[in-house]
Order: C-alpha cells, then structure tokens, then sequence
C-alpha cells in the first residue's frame, strides 16, 4: 500500500510488464538508405557480360579488318576497313555504355543484326572485294553471339517478346552504315502494348559511381583508337593525294634539269647559269608544294584532333550529368520515403502506449466489477440465512 493506494497483485504483474516492454524499446533501430534502389543480381550480371561482350566483339571487328587490309594494296579497300571499324566500334560502345542493362543489350543486339543484314545486302564490290566473305562471317558469328547472350542473359519470356520486337523492326538499306540504333521509346511502347510497364532502376550511389567509372574507360579507350585510325585514313590520303603526282612531276622535271646541266656543263658555261636557274626555280616550286600539303596535312589533323576532343569533353560532361541527376534522384527519394516512415513510427508507437495504459485499465475495472458482484453475493446469501 502507498499512500492510501493498494496494489494488488496482479495490476503489479501488469506493470512489471509494461515496464519490461518500455525497456525493450531502446532496442529498436531504424536506419534510412541514403541509395536509390540497387540493381538485381540479374541487372548486374546483365550489365557486366553486355560490356564484356562489347569488347570481344570490338577486337573480332579489329581484326578482321586489319587482316583484309594487309590482303591488299588498295587504298579505297583499306580506308573502308578502317571506317567498318571505326564506325562499328563507336556504335558499340555507345550502345553498350548505357545505364539501363537491358538497353544496352538490345541495342547491342541491333547493331550486330543490323551489321549482318548490310553486309549479307551489299556486293563484293561495295565491300571488301576478296575479303568480303571474312567480313560477312564475322558480322554473323557477331550477330549469332549477341543473340545467344540475349537468350542467356533473359527469362524466357523476356527474351521472345525481345525477340518479336528486334524481327519487328526494319532492316537498314544496303547502301546505309553502321550507325547506332538507340531503341528505347519504341521498345518501352512494345512492352506496355503486351501490358507490361518498364522500370529501369538506377542503382545505389556507389553502383552509378562504378558505372560511370567504367563509362569513361570504355569511351576513352574507344577514342583512342579512333585517333589512330583517323591517323591511317589521312596518312592514306596524302599517299594517294594528287599532291603526290604533282611533286612526282616536278621531281622528274627536276631529273631532266640536272641531265642537262651535267652534259653541257664543261663547254657552256653561260647555258649551265641558265639551267641552273631554272633548277633552282624547279626545285623552289616543288618543295613549296610540299610545304604546302604538309601544312594541309597537319591542319586536317589539328581539326580531327580538336573534334575528338571536344567529343570526349561533351561525353564526360553527360556522364557527371547523369551521375549527378542520379544521386539527386536517390536523395529525393529518401526524403520522399521519410515522413511516411516518421508517421508509421509514431503510429504505432502511439498504439504501443495506448496498449499499455489501456490494458492495465480495463483488467482492473473488470477484477473490481467481479469483486463487486462476489461481495454482493455473499452479502444476499448472509441475509437469507
């Protein structure tokens, strides 16, 4: 008894609990995910084994390439080669290199089929002469691979409405390139028109962090080829520039010149002054020409390399754009998800108490109404007797 009050014995088993249940509060812990939703092991692996596949295919295209133009010493066969590559190799990693996993593997599977359509089109002539046969096997194999890695990669399901959709788009004209065939409304509208709604997470701060990363690498290394190659193609035109044909003719001019003076050198000498003279005005012009496509060569180079500069530039650019919306999106996000985490807390910690106070309450209320009634009882029965 305090202070008046008696407790009985079971409203102090009902505190006892409630206190016991108040202390084992402390151990709940609730944390909040700074991230945006990671990617499944299915999106990672997806990602991966696309990018990787990027790579293989670039090194085949490489080298199938480099191996039809060392067959021949056509130089309009030769600058075809190192456009196939150049070209390829840049759809690829741009197809590739895409945030979304699934984009990027079927708009790898596009370009490859798209490859293997043009060149089974086109004639010899237009290709590769000899070493068209090479190019076209390559192009298949890399368009059977790309599809195989589409089938492994996917449910079943996936895949063929995957590939319904890649046999439902046209095939490019034979006298097109290879260009980059992005795909991503047309392919978002064919799966909301089989009812199903697209949803492409980004993944967590450190997974847009690490796709960035291994963005720049692919486009950089991808640049840096383009530049030597760019290289090949000019050091291929000066060779069969008509500049070369003109100091070719100057040079033999210069040839006559120099027989001339050697034969009426010792007997002539004011004819020798002459000649000389007209060597040396000869031999002016030639290396002015040269001078000249020299100074035209270096400037083509200076522009291609000012372009793929600022190509690079813009790329990274987009990419910190994007690394940058994507944390903005995740932190938005969160803060989105957080009061409705507050209120739920507060729910149920307001259910907690109520549980807690009301409990004890209506325990008591119904011992003293029994109480009650059992006195009342005993009072009757006392009367009756």
């Amino acid at each position: 008894m305090m202070n008046g009050i008696r407790i009985r014995p079971f409203e102090a088993a009902a505190i006892l609990a409630a206190l016991t249940l108040l202390t084992g509060c402390s151990l709940l812990k609730f944390s909040v995910d700074t991230g945006g939703e990671p990617l499944s092991k299915e999106e990672t692996r997806m990602r991966l084994l696309t990018r990787g596949f990027y790579y293989e295919a670039s090194d085949e295209v490489t080298a199938a390439a480099d191996s039809i133009a060392a067959g021949s010493d056509d130089a309009e066969l030769q600058r075809r080669t190192i456009r196939w590559k150049l070209r390829t190799t840049r759809a690829a990693v741009d197809a590739a290199m895409q945030q979304a996993p699934e984009l990027a593997l079927l708009d790898t599977w596009m370009l490859y089929r798209n490859m293997d359509s043009l060149f089974a089109a086109r004639p010899d002539s237009l290709l590769f002469g000899a070493g068209s046969p090479l190019a076209r096997r390559t192009a298949s194999r890399l368009h059977r691979k790309a599809r195989h890695l589409a089938s492994d990669l996917l449910t079943p399901e996936r895949y063929e409405l995957m590939r319904q959709f890649v046999a439902a788009q046209p095939l490019p004209a034979p006298g097109d390139e290879v260009q980059p065939d992005r795909t991503m409304l047309p392919w978002v509208d064919f799966l909301r028109a089989h009812g199903i709604e697209a949803l492409y997470p980004v993944g967590t701060i450190a997974e847009v962090m690490a796709d960035m990363g291994d963005r720049i690498g692919g486009v950089t290394q991808q640049t840096t080829n383009a530049i030597d190659w760019t290289g090949d193609l000019l050091s291929l035109r000066i060779r069969q520039d008509s500049l070369r044909d003109r100091l070719a003719m100057q040079l033999d001019s210069l040839e006559r010149d120099f027989n001339r003076l050697t034969a009426v050198a010792e007997d002539l000498p004011g004819v020798s002054r002459e000649v000389a003279a007209e060597l040396n005005a000869a031999l002016a012009e030639a290396m002015a020409t040269f001078n000249a496509g020299v100074d035209n060569a270096f400037a083509d180079i200076d522009r291609q390399r000012m372009a793929l500069q600022h190509y690079v530039s813009a790329e990274r650019e987009a990419l910190v754009a994007q690394a940058q919306q994507a944390a903005d999106d995740a932190i938005a996000k969160t803060l989105a998800a957080l009061p409705a985490l507050v209120g739920k807390v507060v729910f149920w910690i307001v259910l907690l108490v109520a549980a807690l106070v009301g409990v004890p309450f209506l325990l008591g209320f119904w011992a003293g109404g029994w109480r009650e009634r059992a006195r009342r009882r005993k009072a009757d029965r006392t009367k009756q007797e």
